[in-house]
């Protein structure tokens, strides 16, 4: 439960940091972020945590699109 709630920050964070594209958001970037908070490459809550990142980035830009 926590580490929805660290992704969903991360997230917000990342979203706030400039004016990304949808182009600029890679797998490699979410993957660099869930590392950076500890959490193991190659588990599955690293996994989804990346999904998780992921996805979150791309539905805040495509909202900011609109």
């Amino acid at each position: 439960m926590s580490r929805i709630a660290l992704t969903c920050c991360f997230a917000a964070l990342l979203a706030s940091c400039g004016n990304l594209s949808v182009n600029n958001i890679d797998w490699g970037q979410a993957r660099l972020a869930c590392a950076d908070v500890g959490i193991g490459p190659g588990s599955s809550a690293f996994d989804q945590c990346v999904s998780n990142l992921y996805y979150s980035l791309w539905q805040e830009q495509n909202a900011a699109e609109r």
